[in-house]
């Protein structure tokens, strides 16, 4: 039998579950389902602008739902809306599951709904509005060919692969996509800054007047709005080769826009710091500059696709700056000598993968059936780990809407670079090694990988944001 409307407010009442607990209602007056063009309306501009501003939410914190009882009044359901101060957004069909707008802690309103409801007799149950997100199916053209993201045993470039071996990035997306105000560097070649793919992606230096001709933030460098081109000594971080366009897309390439590829961080901003000729030369002073100038902008992590076999002891010493710094270096561990043959970078070093400093995490290269490639470097002591490296799709200098595929351990780095990203931007009080330690300590093992890597796995990124 259903109590009166006074019946239930004393029983809530006499329980000592009352809405004093609560925040200040929504709304004075009664509390009534409304239409669009009420108060609905901010609230669903407010609850949206506030889950676009945190991707990485589970639920909506702003609503719950409820359901009752078939046969509780409206009356009786008002007057619970009443004691909880909560008001009614909408009728979820023709049912009497109702979703509600709250002015607490989603989860503890959930907790008193259930409880007064019990003690009511009219609530059947109450939950979070969880919320879901599209990243783990991006609508990029190319993303099927991305096996490294999510390998679902698909053929790509007449190879097939082997399911689930790749980052799980489209698991990590769930959780997670980055954010549009952390930067990384693309120590390469330049970034086509055009590209259809990564022009919204691009860093603008907060700092600088573009084109006025004067070094507006004091950095030594005139008009560098979107990076530096440290290899001809001017303001044009353009790429004339290819492989920085490439790195750059795999790292931050942005992601469900429908058109070619997505990368590992969708939301990031990418900085073009070229140190390479056109045909893919790299000077290490260059590298070194390139090094200070993330260190004299804040920017915390830098892909370093490239290798040498000689020491320097300059970029020793930039390297060791950048960890005095915060900074993270990830470096290719590089491909082997002229035999196509991988090296142990234990015997045989390959820079600046192989400087000592921890805030370099060195990558090695694996394949589409989680081996380690022919090609790739390795080191039980000297490589890190392991991520995708061959039959890699990304964005090329051809032109702004063009993709190739693309081999190497340059091709696994920007993977790692990319989770690294992720996993900074989302718990941005962190110190470097916080980020490197959780980037290292959650890989995925592979039998390919033991004791040619220090943690004998390859990289997984859900694992890694979590």
């Amino acid at each position: 039998m259903q109590k009166s409307s006074i019946g239930l407010m004393a029983i809530a009442l006499a329980s000592g579950m009352c809405a004093s607990v609560l925040a200040a209602p929504l709304n004075g007056g009664p509390v009534k389902a409304v239409g669009p063009g009420d108060w609905t309306q901010q609230w669903r501009q407010n609850r949206n602008i506030l889950l676009d501003e945190n991707p990485g939410l589970r639920h909506d914190p702003t609503s719950i739902i409820v359901k009752f009882f078939d046969g509780v009044s409206q009356e009786d359901k008002d007057v619970f809306y009443g004691l909880m101060e909560m008001r009614r957004i909408q009728k979820l069909g023709q049912t009497d599951l109702e979703h509600v707008a709250i002015n607490d802690s989603a989860e503890n309103m959930v907790f008193l709904a259930r409880e007064i409801g019990a003690e009511l007799g009219i609530v059947e149950f109450a939950e979070l509005d969880h919320i879901a997100h599209l990243g783990a199916t991006p609508n990029d053209s190319f993303y099927s060919l991305l096996w490294g993201m999510n390998n679902t045993g698909q053929t790509v470039n007449r190879d097939r692969g082997t399911a689930n071996a790749d980052i799980d990035a489209n698991l990590a997306w769930d959780v997670w996509t980055g954010s549009s105000s952390f930067v990384v560097g693309v120590v390469d070649s330049g970034i086509l800054l055009n590209h259809q793919d990564l022009a919204a992606n691009i860093w603008v230096n907060p700092g600088e007047i573009a084109g006025n001709g004067i070094d507006d933030d004091g950095n030594g460098y005139v008009d560098d709005v979107n990076g530096w081109d440290f290899w001809n000594n001017d303001n044009n971080p353009t790429d004339d080769n290819g492989h920085g366009s490439h790195v750059a897309g795999t790292i931050g390439a942005v992601g469900n826009n429908g058109v070619g590829v997505v990368g590992v961080c969708w939301n990031v901003k990418l900085a073009g710091l070229k140190i390479g000729s056109a045909s893919g030369s790299v000077s290490v002073t260059a590298a070194i500059n390139a090094i200070n100038y993330c260190i004299g902008k804040g920017i915390k992590v830098a892909n370093h696709s490239w290798s040498g076999g000689a020491y320097n002891a300059a970029l020793d010493s930039a390297c060791t700056a950048a960890r005095n710094a915060g900074h993270i270096i990830v470096a290719a561990a590089g491909n082997g000598g002229f035999d196509g043959r991988g090296d142990n970078n234990n015997t045989i070093p390959a820079y600046p993968a192989s400087y000592t400093q921890d805030n370099i995490i060195a990558v090695a290269a694996i394949d589409n059936d989680n081996k380690l490639t022919t090609f790739s470097n390795y080191g039980s002591t000297s490589v890190d780990l392991g991520a995708p490296g061959k039959m890699i799709a990304s964005c090329y200098n051809s032109a702004t809407n063009s993709y190739v595929y693309l081999d190497g351990t340059s091709m696994a780095a920007p993977h790692v670079t990319g989770a690294v990203a992720l996993v900074w931007s989302k718990n941005p009080t962190w110190t470097y090694s916080q980020v490197r330690s959780k980037i290292l300590s959650t890989t995925k093992p592979l039998s390919s990988l033991s004791g040619k890597t220090v943690t004998g796995g390859c990289l997984n990124v859900n694992n890694a944001i979590r």
